[in-house]
């Protein structure tokens, strides 16, 4: 990798391209599910909103029914715990975000 393309600015890419998708499918999900009330297909909860709401989600130490991980120091305590949750356009953002960074830059 260059300069331009450092390690740094692709996980910024990733991140920034995961967060604008995962808006955008919640969004999406919110539209969906009103226009199936409103057009009586299927009522809020469609396919349609489902395909852009549901996600996966990737949990350590926290989530449901989990206990952070603690760490105890004696005099200090630390509680441990990373989760990922992203849905299929905030994939597509991901990959949108890669190929922006691709071609962006000086050339």
């Amino acid at each position: 990798m260059t300069h331009k393309n450092s390690f740094a600015r692709l996980v910024l890419f990733i991140v920034i391209g995961l967060l604008i998708g995962g808006i955008l499918g919640e969004c999406l999900g919110l539209l969906f599910g009103q226009l199936g009330q409103l057009m009586n297909a299927g009522g809020y909860d469609n396919i349609v909103r489902n395909f852009f709401v549901s996600s996966f989600d990737l949990n350590i130490g926290t989530g449901k029914g989990e206990s952070p991980i603690m760490l105890d120091l004696y005099m200090v305590k630390l509680a441990l715990g990373f989760g990922i949750k992203f849905n299929i356009v905030s994939i597509i953002g991901m990959i949108i975000s890669i190929y922006i960074m691709k071609w962006s830059g000086d050339r």
